[in-house]
């Protein structure tokens, strides 16, 4: 009981201290979701979808050697029209979503980012970017935070140089992440470091919490999951998440997507507080997860979700990642999908998931 409690007080502690108040107070629309999300859950006991994750482009300037979309890019799909997009940020918002984070590929060279940012802003989401940096500049950084922007983080594995460059892929995009955040930062924007936590690299890792640490900048903490790119990399383990934990006590800014929830516990987000869209519509529990329950070009987005909620994974309520902790979601369903060379996996298409292994998921379709 003692360690569940402290489970929470420190899942609380992070996510007080990463948020950006100053943006959630800017819209009443974002308050009022996230106090009708801690309703539902605490009185009602039913699920709020929290945070959509969009995926606007695949389109990247670096290699990196932990890419979870790198098997992604589709020639045989349309992209995602606007009207989609208003689409997905109108339904979303019905459906509680106060949050949206642009991922990629790197988002910064989606030729709509600004038009998408500005979308979902004006609809009352706080809007965040997840980047690599190579193309922010002082003016672009305005152009966004003009569009609603509300905070920014730079992907960075280490304050080597030759090392971070090497994971990355991209000569100089060490240089270039930290210089993005001194933008930003000089602009008042609010930023953080976005870094990859890989099972025997502590030391390169204390070195950029510190180093954010002293600098003011916010940090989350991305598990090493082994998908896309990554699949031949070892997983993290359950040492991993003790040293994890341990982190997130000692450096209070840095945050992990599972440390919080709506029921104000630890618990992996995916396909129920959080929706990952790629920029064809494939909707994923998460971006890491790379199982499709649907496309929101052929069906509302709340029948997609209510769906992904009834996949036993999902719905079994991990306390921690699920892609990247828990061994039987790794080898029955992750393990299956490293052997094809495309993602996300339609559910109906896995090779694990039928009628037969998941009757609740196709119950009712």
């Amino acid at each position: 009981m003692e360690n569940r409690f402290s489970r929470m007080l420190t899942a609380f502690r992070t996510k007080a201290r990463t948020v950006s108040w100053r943006g959630l107070v800017s819209d009443y629309r974002i308050p009022y979701r996230i106090l009708r999300g801690f309703y539902r859950a605490l009185a009602l006991h039913k699920n709020t979808l929290r945070t959509i994750d969009i995926l606007p482009t695949f389109d990247c300037q670096a290699r990196c050697a932990m890419c979870s979309v790198a098997k992604f890019r589709r020639s045989d799909a349309a992209l995602l029209t606007s009207a989609d997009y208003e689409s997905i940020a109108d339904q979303g918002a019905r459906l509680g979503a106060a949050s949206v984070v642009f991922l990629g590929g790197e988002p910064l060279v989606a030729h709509n980012i600004c038009e998408l940012v500005h979308i979902f802003d004006s609809r009352g989401f706080f809007c965040n970017v997840v980047s690599n940096g190579i193309a922010l500049t002082a003016d672009y950084a305005a152009e966004l935070r003009a569009a609603g922007l509300d905070a920014i983080y730079f992907g960075l594995e280490s304050l080597d140089e030759e090392l971070n460059d090497r994971r990355r892929g991209y000569q100089g995009q060490c240089r270039k992440a930290l210089e993005a955040a001194r933008i930003c930062k000089e602009q008042g924007l609010p930023v953080g470091i976005c870094t990859v936590f890989v099972p025997g690299e502590m030391d390169r890792l204390l070195a950029v919490l510190r180093y954010c640490k002293e600098n003011g900048l916010r940090v989350f903490l991305a598990m090493l999951v082994c998908v896309g790119a990554a699949e031949d990399m070892g997983g993290v383990t359950e040492d991993s998440y003790k040293q994890a934990l341990s982190l997130l006590r000692q450096y209070p800014n840095v945050t992990v997507d599972w440390a919080f929830s709506y029921f104000l516990r630890p618990r992996c987000p995916a396909g129920k507080e959080k929706l990952a869209i790629t920029c064809y519509g494939d909707v994923q529990g998460c971006s890491l997860t790379h199982i499709s329950f649907g496309n929101v070009k052929q069906e509302p987005l709340r029948q997609i979700w209510r769906r992904a909620m009834r996949f036993s994974q999902f719905s079994k309520n991990a306390d921690r990642c699920l892609a990247a902790f828990d061994d039987r979601y790794r080898e029955e369903f992750m393990l299956p999908m490293a052997r094809l060379d495309y993602g996300p996996v339609f559910y109906r298409d896995h090779p694990r998931i039928s009628a037969a292994t998941e009757p609740e998921l196709f119950a009712r379709g």
